[in-house]
């Protein structure tokens, strides 16, 4: 029994729609900075500024470590990343290496907590304490798994000493940051260690390294409308199929 020809075109046809809809499924990257050379137009970082990541040189995932410059800003201070002309997209994602740089103090009251904030158009996606300062202090951020890269342990700046310890975190793989609904032109991001507890760079900062931006895009509608086409022309030749088997 002989099966239906399947003509070129139409195979063709059915190869660029399967390439089609994974393209648009595909994230596509509309940010990224390692904070080595000119600052990046898109942050206003405050107080922050760029410097060397001394020993947290290296911790981090083949491809996203810490190296050469990161950027260290003291409690308190709020970085904003703004991005806009973003395109037709359905969810961004974040992600970043997170330094927890010597005494913060946790959720207690030693003296009042330390949490690392982040929003996004003003409203909050992350608000979780941090505490390097002693064994017994509260932290409430549980890391996932392939988050955490050091814990207490004295990677440079105003260490050694038992106040003075350091952790380090790839918030690129918490999925809290990533695939947030978002669908706007414009996106805000605001990164912020508070808490009544804030003190200078001397005893406590933070720090992020590689930090970059995704976003989900969202076919136009005429790639929407060859996708149902291609869908009708690979239904007529699956029933052709079918009855030429009869």
């Amino acid at each position: 029994m002989k099966f239906p020809r399947i003509s070129l075109p139409a195979a063709l046809f059915a190869t660029s729609l399967l390439g089609l809809s994974s393209a648009a499924s595909a994230d596509t990257q509309v940010f990224s900075t390692d904070f080595n050379g000119s600052p990046a137009a898109q942050i206003n970082a405050g107080s922050a500024t760029q410097v060397g990541v001394q020993y947290f040189s290296g911790l981090g995932p083949a491809g996203n470590q810490f190296g050469g410059n990161f950027l260290r800003s003291m409690t308190g201070n709020v970085v904003t990343l703004t991005l806009t002309g973003l395109q037709a997209h359905s969810s961004i994602s974040v992600g970043f290496l997170f330094a927890a740089i010597d005494s913060l103090d946790g959720t207690g009251t030693f003296p009042s907590g330390d949490y690392f904030k982040v929003t996004l158009d003003g409203n909050q996606i992350f608000r979780e304490s941090f505490a390097n300062a002693l064994p017994s202090q509260v932290q409430s951020y549980v890391p996932p798994a392939g988050v955490q890269l050091a814990r207490h342990v004295d990677l440079g700046f105003s260490g050694p000493g038992s106040y003075y310890t350091d952790s380090a975190y790839n918030m690129a793989a918490d999925t809290t940051f990533q695939n947030i609904a978002h669908t706007g032109s414009t996106a805000v991001f605001t990164f912020q260690i508070e808490g009544v507890g804030n003190q200078d760079l001397n005893d406590e900062s933070w720090a992020m390294d590689n930090l970059r931006v995704s976003v989900t895009p969202v076919p136009e509608p005429e790639s929407y409308a060859l996708m149902l086409a291609g869908l009708g022309l690979m239904g007529t030749i699956a029933r052709r199929r079918k009855a030429a088997r009869r």
